[in-house]
């Protein structure tokens, strides 16, 4: 047996082995498999090195440039909010619209990211009953154009290298459909499936695992858990002692505080004035010797350099001003020292911010902050705004008349924002998206391994065998449902890229259109609605919504179910 195929193997389970362990990050997992596909002679060297100037992969990142003069327009997130509709279904589709007619022009994430905050403080709907409806809606709404998802943004690019011509009403007519279907199941079901608390229930509150410690002369020092009445706290329990290098788990009564422990508590942050209230127990202290007068709650982002590390490695008090008094992940508290924590995508933190804080321009680039609308960025003049939306205008009219590549569009509109000073050079510098480039690089090189290792047409043919003499839709819902199922193992942009190829070939091995079979590959890779980990603003509304995995489950089928029907019935009427 040849090497080559099993080598290719080899890249494959292990890429997707990194990815599904979370041992590394997305960017590491996928530089690895380029250095292994390279150094193994899978690829060439210079294969690799266009592969990288990619036009596809730089109109992904000038719109991710862009994005970040979006985040100064005000009128984005009172756009959602102008009125104050009456009742959760009127909120929701207002929300639900809104973030509908905004996704399909701008990039999900931004959108998501825009929404997260004024979302969470909603004073007559809970964030629980909004948030994961606005991501799948962001999600669904993104498919009516290429450029509403890097997914399909590279998949236009890839498929373009390879003759097949995609344009934006290609995207736009199926896109529509399938958004409409989404949005009216998702303003039906949603207030079904998710169902609000009652108030003063455990789901109700805001659960953390919040950090204490024992000063020097603490009058706690000496007695046991019991004697200093931390047994029997009404809105918190002593879940863990750290002495040193130990850890104390379960704790029990007797057993004896020194000075210098670490108490990890778990309960409702809504309550710490009942830990402030306990003589001779410290929740922080500044290094520098002021005090932090606000505190906040910010969400992880997917591409932040605080993933994968601690607190400590990243010096995260230096460099965004500010002391995290807690952690939440999701619905489980986090073990240990806050400080030695490895911070996951959609980590909830809880802030005690310095003056500082909202003035350093690396923290939209890291953390979505839901408790402020200042993300520390200035907002735009009327002036700018309005030529802002010319400029934007002028993109749209260029896409959709196919007057420019997308690609050359995009980044026009990156450079006008620059030179406009929509965004400084230096917001551009510190927000550029490094992580994301590797990323996409990485999976333009997983396709071009799939299609060159003959796994695409080896796939293709076995689709075409199966679907031979069944209606043309049978093999595109074999492409559709196989992308589907790769954004379960890699992101949706590797899923899309990976069945690319595999659709083109099932559409010449069927004789049938093969824009059709890569607009599936497309809708196919985004179709992640089960799993928080399946999708970026998944995760970004996992812990601020507190969701449980039943709840993606729930909503998630009904929305899947919709999206997909109407998907492959609008692509095999209009496309095939």
């Amino acid at each position: 047996m040849a090497a080559g195929p099993v080598i290719d193997a080899a890249l494959i389970v292990g890429l997707a082995a990194l990815l599904l362990s979370g041992k590394a990050a997305p960017a590491k997992a996928f530089a690895l498999f380029a250095l292994a596909a390279i150094v193994t002679g899978r690829i060439e060297f210079e294969a690799a090195a266009a592969a990288l100037g990619s036009p596809a992969i730089w109109a992904v990142v000038s719109l991710v440039i862009f994005s970040l003069a979006l985040g100064k327009l005000a009128v984005l997130r009172r756009v959602f909010f102008a009125r104050r509709p009456q009742g959760l279904r009127l909120t929701l589709a207002r929300l639900l619209g809104a973030a509908w007619a905004v996704s399909a022009a701008v990039p999900n994430t931004a959108v998501v990211a825009a929404m997260l905050g004024p979302a969470s403080r909603r004073p007559n709907v809970t964030a629980h009953q909004l948030l994961l409806p606005l991501s799948y809606m962001a999600l669904a709404a993104g498919m009516m154009t290429p450029f509403g998802t890097s997914a399909s943004l590279m998949v236009v690019g890839q498929a373009g290298a390879e003759g097949v011509s995609l344009s934006v009403l290609d995207f736009l007519i199926p896109g529509a459909v399938t958004a409409a279907g989404v949005f009216i199941v998702l303003t039906l079901a949603a207030p079904l499936l998710l169902k609000e608390q009652a108030a003063g229930s455990t789901e109700d509150a805001e659960v953390f695992a919040v950090e204490a410690w024992l000063p020097d002369g603490s009058r706690l020092a000496g007695r046991t858990v019991a004697d200093a009445r931390l047994r029997h706290l009404h809105s918190f329990y002593l879940a863990e002692i750290i002495r040193g290098e130990r850890l104390i788990a379960p704790v029990r009564p007797n057993q004896p505080l020194a000075a210098g422990d670490r108490l990890i508590f778990v309960g409702d942050i809504n309550h710490m004035d009942e830990l402030q209230a306990i003589s001779g127990l410290e929740l922080h202290r500044g290094e520098d010797g002021y005090r932090h007068e606000n505190t906040y709650r910010a969400v992880v982002s997917a591409e932040s350099i605080l993933v994968g590390r601690t607190l400590r490695e990243v010096e995260f008090r230096s460099r965004f001003d500010a002391s995290v008094l807690a952690v939440r992940r999701a619905d489980q508290a986090v073990s240990g020292k806050l400080g030695e924590v490895r911070l996951q995508p959609g980590d909830l933190l809880l802030l005690a911010a310095g003056s500082d804080f909202h003035a350093r321009d690396n923290l939209r680039a890291n953390l979505h902050v839901l408790d402020s609308d200042d993300s520390g960025l200035a907002m735009l003049s009327t002036r700018n705004a309005i030529l802002m939306g010319l400029a934007f205008a002028g993109f749209l009219v260029a896409a959709l008349f196919q007057l420019a590549p997308i690609a050359l569009a995009a980044l026009c509109l990156a450079a006008a924002a620059v030179l406009f000073d929509w965004v400084s050079p230096r917001e551009a510098r510190r927000n550029f998206p490094f992580d994301l480039v590797i990323v996409l690089w990485g999976a333009v090189l997983l396709s071009l391994l799939v299609r060159e290792s003959g796994l695409s047409g080896f796939i293709a043919g076995h689709v075409a065998a199966l679907s031979a003499g069944l209606p043309a839709v049978a093999a595109l819902a074999a492409i559709f449902f196989m992308a589907w199922l790769m954004t379960e193992f890699f992101s949706n942009t590797s899923a899309a890229l990976i069945a690319l190829p595999v659709a083109l070939d099932t559409a010449a091995a069927t004789g049938a259109d093969p824009a059709a079979f890569a607009l599936a590959a497309a809708f196919g890779a985004s179709a992640s609605f089960f799993m928080p980990f399946g999708y970026q603003t998944h995760l970004m509304v996992l812990s601020p919504g507190r969701y449980h995995l039943s709840d993606y489950l729930r909503l998630g089928a009904a929305a899947f179910i919709v999206y997909s029907s109407l998907a492959l019935l609008s692509l095999s009427f209009f496309s095939l």
